[in-house]
């Protein structure tokens, strides 16, 4: 306690000295917090993205021709699904054919895809507004929309779906984000045939973490075999979330060096300010050495001060981090249309830990100066 003491009354005899230290601490902690967020926000954004528009690790999507109805397509979909043993199989068609209409006018930006609704299994888009799709009779097409397509329709008056010929009135019944930048609607599967205007290219998609191509081509062969009226045209992964491990792990591993290179200016900015203070200080130890202390007790004075300010600088530190990263991580979420993390509490733990030792590295060479200056030598100062 008494220790302590004399290191507050060393801080309030040297303002000047302690506020260029904490504020070296605070900009390195603010710096060093900064680099953790963006990892953070760059591996789980990035990460959530590749999920959303890519699915699970082990997605498939297998491109077939052949079925006329919505009953043959689900009966394929889930012999297929059954046969490969995929936990999660989906069907859905892309049709640039049949697009948005608003006020008579085609919105050629616009994409449509008709899916089953186990589609979002594969996909799980975060539902911003209303439900999702589901095998409901209803007179017009219910459809799900993601948020640019918000926009797109934000002042549309009667929206519709079909396409040249054949268009019908649309009831937007959710709102999801779906990582995409261009406004994409989602329809249910069966409401293709209403504007099925060519040859039916059909998608399944299928995720397991066990699946294997050969298995895929197997079941559809097999299939074709018993009667089915399917041509396989392609497959392909569509995952990338074991392709953007590695390029996500070289990317955090330049922030890294970059934060330590930054922490070690700072342990430099503050052994500097220490090294030049220390013989100033002087007569200050040479009064605490008459008055009995022993060079270890001098010493830890030295380093008792610089954890006192590191813990005010981590303070400091953690309150701008906390009010700075909505704002960033904000902005860079709606950039990729993903739903930025949010802040972690540890992160003060980490400001703590990183100002203590970074403070304590900078200290330890006056703190041994101290204690190797004998009483003589001080006096002769």
């Amino acid at each position: 306690m008494r220790t302590l003491l004399i290191a507050l009354q060393g801080l309030r005899g040297a303002p000047i000295r302690s506020i260029l230290v904490v504020a070296a601490l605070t900009l390195g902690m603010l710096g060093f917090v900064a680099v953790l967020s963006a990892q953070q926000v760059m591996r789980e954004t990035i990460s959530q993205r590749a999920l959303l528009t890519g699915g699970p690790e082990t997605t498939l999507s297998v491109t077939i021709q052949g079925l006329g109805t919505a009953p043959e397509v689900g009966r394929v979909l889930e012999q297929v699904k059954r046969r490969t043993g995929a936990a999660s199989a989906s069907a859905l068609v892309e049709d640039t054919h049949t697009t948005i209409w608003t006020e008579g006018h085609q919105e050629e930006r616009s994409r449509v895809t008709f899916v089953t609704p186990s589609y979002r299994q594969i996909h799980p888009f975060p539902i911003i507004d209303g439900d999702w799709l589901s095998p409901t009779s209803t007179l017009s097409p219910r459809v799900v929309i993601n948020e640019p397509a918000v926009q797109l329709l934000a002042h549309a008056t009667h929206p519709q779906l079909g396409t040249t010929e054949y268009r019908e009135p649309i009831t937007v019944i959710g709102v999801v984000r779906d990582g995409e930048d261009d406004p994409h609607v989602y329809v249910m599967f069966d409401r293709y045939f209403q504007f099925w205007t060519h040859d039916l290219i059909l998608n399944i998609e299928l995720s397991s973490p066990s699946l294997d191509q050969d298995v895929v081509k197997g079941a559809i062969k097999h299939l074709n075999g018993l009667g089915a009226p399917i041509e396989l045209m392609d497959i392909h992964r569509t995952d990338r979330l074991s392709s953007l491990a590695a390029e996500l792990g070289t990317s955090s591993q330049v922030l890294l060096i970059l934060a330590v290179l930054g922490l070690a200016s700072t342990v430099i900015g503050i052994l500097n300010v220490g090294l030049s203070t220390a013989r100033a200080r002087s007569k200050e130890f040479t009064l605490r050495r008459t008055m009995g202390a022993s060079r270890a007790q001098v010493a830890a004075v030295v380093l008792v001060e610089s954890q006192l300010l590191a813990v005010g600088a981590a303070i400091i530190a953690f309150g701008g981090s906390f009010m700075l990263f909505p704002m960033v991580v904000g902005t860079f979420g709606a950039q990729i249309g993903v739903e930025p993390p949010g802040y972690r509490a540890s992160y003060g733990l980490v400001s703590l830990v990183i100002a203590s030792a970074a403070a304590a590295s900078s200290s330890i060479i006056p703190a041994l100066l101290s204690y190797r200056r004998d009483l003589s030598s001080v006096m002769r100062e």
